[in-house]
């Protein structure tokens, strides 16, 4: 070292020592003789490790680790408060840097060690005790990021010494040392003044340490926040000498701090412009705090409510025993009539109280949340005499319902009795059995035979349709052959067959299994999906019927070249009254009821029917129904 760093260690700290890269004392200042009951030349050149247990350092390992950490790291540590017992038998509780050295390579040359502050004790049985408590207290600091300075009391502050860790904030040491850069250089412009003041009131008033946080500029132009921690020492006259002391970054502690008073204000303000009413209360149920909205629900001055204890003077026993769940940990609800013990206000609300537990499990207090629920109530019993009428008005409805079925039912048996005869007798003109009849009168009877049929399926469709919302229709099922219900099918439309000359072809196949089904209800089903088919093809078209097993089930088709369906039109087919265009009805008639039936006797055993069409081209009816069980 050369002779004015010597004497500026020497005079700077209360003791300063130095190691070389292989831990050989070669520097011990006097400050530091006095300190420990050592002398220099009795050190010089030994191994300070192999020292540490004639010095009694009480926590060598922590003194140790810190060593190592310097060393390992190249960055200035700090230990506070480590007693040492010297030789003499006292205990010294020091405070001090540990300070890397490093050569013109920027590698680890050696190390310097201050004592900035010692303090004298007696060796006690509290010693331990007392010393515990220190180390522990310095825990959360020793190990902290910090820039050691030494510095004049002259304008700009000129810096004698700074730690090599002072790169951290982009600079290098001897810019400062050079006189390139003085401390007041790097302080943030918009702190500096004040700091200049603060400063200057230190010294005037003639303290020793000094304590300030403030911005410092980094070399990229970044701000950082850091804290002074200073020891002012003085000269014989009492005028300022030099200051001794450190900075610590603490702008990461800076940012959680702004963090949490954003968080804060932000919560304040959705805490005062909550539409809810909310409250605080303490482990006792005090009410500690709360906002406007819960003046304005419960109509009492805010005065009132703060300091109530609900735990005590709460009068509604339900309210109570909701409260009371929160000092068994739990949430608490309260929903219903409440009279204010302030004014006699009645007012429906809804309260949520939830604990506030520490992380011991421990009852810190809570907080409510009140909500006005008058008008929602309001609207529920609205909303619930119009569900009543409602009601009244659905059971009203079956009724007429019931009534339509009956009556439907009844005039569609009255209606059956005469057209039975009709036909009777119509059928007895035609064969002739009540005489012979001219050309004329036979096309006539002609048409009122098949009018007839056509009043009777109308019938039958409407009586079929009361039944089915009655959920009176039964089934008869048994054996039956696909053979003859087709033939039944066509035999019961060979009249308006005929009339429009159009060909029926058949494409059975063989031996096809029997199912089990309802013939008359079938026959039906294939006589309503016929007459949609001879309704809507022209004279002297065609229409094909086919058959054919495929797995478990048969498979019918009827299949016409009539005049189609729109695509967009097919899901709607099976709906009860619906017609494709009612134009329709007019042209060719029916009552949008045949498929809707056609579908629910399908359903009814266990079936599919379904449509494929394309307009002008034709329509295809498929109708799927089950084989008997067991049969091949």
């Amino acid at each position: 070292m050369d002779n004015i760093c010597t004497r500026i260690l020497a005079s700077a700290w209360r003791g300063v020592w130095a190691v070389d890269w292989e831990n050989r004392f070669i520097f011990f200042n006097k400050g530091m003789e006095d300190t420990s009951g050592l002398r220099s030349e009795d050190l010089i050149g030994k191994d300070l490790m192999l020292l540490l247990p004639d010095q009694k350092i009480m926590d060598e390992v922590h003194f140790r680790e810190l060593f190592h950490k310097a060393k390992e790291t190249l960055t200035q540590v700090h230990y506070s408060l480590l007693p040492i017992i010297t030789t003499q038998g006292e205990l010294k509780e020091q405070s001090g840097q540990l300070l890397p050295l490093l050569d013109e390579k920027g590698a680890y040359s050696g190390m310097i060690g201050t004592v900035e502050h010692t303090s004298t004790k007696k060796i006690s049985a509290a010693l331990g005790e007392h010393t515990l408590a220190e180390n522990k207290l310095d825990a959360i600091y020793r190990n902290s990021p910090v820039v050691a300075f030494l510095w004049k009391p002259l304008t700009g502050w000129p810096v004698v010494f700074v730690s090599e860790n002072i790169s951290r904030f982009g600079y290098h040491a001897e810019e400062f040392t050079s006189g390139k850069l003085l401390y007041s250089d790097i302080v943030c412009p918009e702190d500096l003044s004040g700091l200049n003041s603060d400063v200057a009131d230190f010294e005037q008033h003639g303290q020793i340490y000094f304590t300030k946080e403030y911005r410092i500029v980094t070399r990229s132009g970044k701000i950082r926040w850091v804290t002074e921690r200073s020891m002012l020492a003085r000269d014989e006259k009492g005028e300022p000498s030099y200051y001794q002391g450190i900075i610590i970054d603490i702008t990461h502690l800076k940012e959680i701090d702004n963090a949490l008073k954003e968080s804060e204000k932000k919560y304040r303000l959705i805490f005062e412009n909550s539409p809810l009413g909310i409250f605080n209360f303490d482990k006792d149920g005090t009410i500690t705090y709360c906002n406007e909205k819960i003046i304005e629900i419960l109509g009492i001055p805010k005065e009132k409510i703060i300091g109530f204890n609900m735990n005590s003077s709460l009068k509604d026993e339900e309210m109570k025993a909701a409260f009371r769940e929160v000092l068994s940990l739990r949430m608490g609800h309260f929903e219903g009539k409440y009279v204010s013990q302030g004014n006699g206000k009645k007012v429906f609300i809804k309260v949520d109280y939830s604990p506030n537990i520490s992380d011991d499990g421990t009852l810190l207090g809570g907080v409510g949340i009140v909500e006005d629920i008058g008008e929602r109530k309001i609207a529920e019993d609205k909303l619930r005499k119009y569900a009543d009428e409602l009601s009244k008005a659905n059971k009203e409805l079956e009724s007429l319902d019931r009534m339509k079925n009956e009556l439907l039912s009844n005039v569609s048996h009255e209606l059956k009795t005469p057209l039975t005869s009709i036909k009777g007798y119509g059928d007895l003109l035609m064969e002739g059995d009540l005489g012979e009849m001219n050309y004329k009168q036979l096309k006539a009877l002609k048409t009122i035979i098949r009018n007839t049929e056509r009043l009777r399926r109308l019938i039958d469709s409407l009586l079929y349709v009361s039944m089915a919302e009655a959920e009176t229709i039964t089934y008869e099922f048994r054996k039956i052959d696909i053979n003859d219900l087709i033939d039944n099918a066509v035999t019961d439309m060979a009249m308006p067959i005929a009339e429009k000359n159009i060909e029926v072809l058949h494409q059975v196949q063989e031996d096809l299994t029997q199912i089990e089904g309802d013939a008359e209800k079938l026959t039906d089903m294939l006589t309503n999906v016929l007459d949609n088919a001879i309704k809507f093809t022209p004279s002297g078209g065609k229409i094909s019927i086919f058959a054919k097993k495929g797995g478990e089930n048969i498979q019918i088709s009827i299949q016409d070249n009539g005049i189609g369906i729109a695509a967009d039109l097919l899901p709607f087919l099976f709906q009860k009254f619906y017609q494709i265009d009612p134009s329709m009805r007019r042209k060719y008639g029916g009552t949008g009821l045949g498929l809707f039936i056609c579908k629910k006797i399908v359903d009814a055993h266990k079936g599919k029917i379904w449509v494929e069409s394309e307009q002008r081209k034709g329509t295809t009816v498929h109708i799927l129904l089950p084989t008997l069980q067991g049969d091949i």
